[in-house]
């Protein structure tokens, strides 16, 4: 039975905590946006997993591999796989009247933005940015789960236990996220890498970075549900809006304490030299 007094992810991990519009909000109001953002969590963990990691790493299994990476590849895979099917139990558990029937009720992807994505993540040695994505983002979720097990006494019990699951995957799937980026990345030609990083750059803005269409939705729904916020919406969705200009809202989603590997990778690559990366920031010369 999901407890639904208590919150279903840490406070700090939700856009709308570093606004004012949120200090403005009463407990029951912050409550019930912390349980609408965590379903909104746990959606895009399953997009990133159905759309992104399970197809690359069907799409590498058609390469030729030693057997141990090979057999780690299907381990990898078929983790994903799990992961997808509990969170999206835990969703429907959580709201039934959100879920039925679909996986996604606040990430809508157009079918044109769909396709295009299919096709490219269907070819992981052409685009090798998927992998550096896969690292970043798992290693960000390593960060979360372990904010949920700091968290435990306080959070609903059975997102606590799903992020436990989740974090005692993730370790080893950074693990080989790091491995196949050792094996692919330098096999591409300068050009590619150039161009693969920019393209991994501006993804990570449009799609995992600051707030933008799916988490605006998760406001949407609080106002629908509470329609005493309805008037206060326009204003709620402007400030979440504009933390993508908060260096310090960036640095909270992705910073060498978040992701220490992927960035310590990002300063030794130098296609990554100058793009505005979400929180990153080049160590200074001679500190590497």
């Amino acid at each position: 039975m999901i407890d639904a007094e208590k919150p279903f992810i840490p406070a700090e991990l939700t856009p709308l905590f570093h606004t004012r519009s949120y200090r403005e909000l009463t407990a029951e109001q912050r409550l019930r946006y912390n349980q609408l953002h965590a379903l909104y969590f746990n959606e895009q963990i399953m997009f990133f997993e159905t759309v992104l990691g399970r197809p690359i790493l069907d799409a590498l299994l058609r390469e030729p591999w030693p057997e141990r990476m090979a057999d780690g590849l299907r381990a990898f895979r078929n983790e994903e796989l799990a992961h997808t099917e509990m969170f999206r139990r835990l969703n429907e558990k959580c709201a039934p009247q959100l879920y039925a029937g679909r996986d996604s009720y606040f990430i809508h992807v157009p079918g044109l933005w769909m396709t295009g994505l299919r096709w490219a993540v269907d070819r992981p040695l052409l685009f090798p940015l998927f992998l550096w994505l896969m690292l970043l983002q798992e290693e960000r979720s390593i960060a979360y789960s372990r904010a949920y097990l700091q968290e435990r006494e306080s959070i609903e019990p059975h997102f606590v236990a799903a992020h436990r699951r989740h974090l005692a995957d993730e370790v080893g799937h950074v693990r080989c996220d790091e491995e196949l980026l050792d094996a692919l990345w330098k096999r591409a030609t300068p050009l590619a890498r150039r161009w693969n990083a920019r393209l991994f750059a501006w993804m990570l803005d449009e799609f995992f970075g600051t707030p933008k269409r799916g988490q605006l939705r998760v406001v949407d729904e609080l106002a629908r549900e509470l329609p005493e916020l309805r008037a206060r919406r326009p204003e709620m969705r402007r400030q979440l809006l504009a933390l993508s200009k908060d260096e310090a809202f960036r640095t909270s989603l992705y910073s060498r304490a978040i992701v220490p590997r992927t960035f310590a990778r990002f300063d030794g690559a130098p296609e990554f030299r100058g793009l505005d990366i979400c929180g990153y920031r080049p160590l200074p010369e001679g500190t590497r």
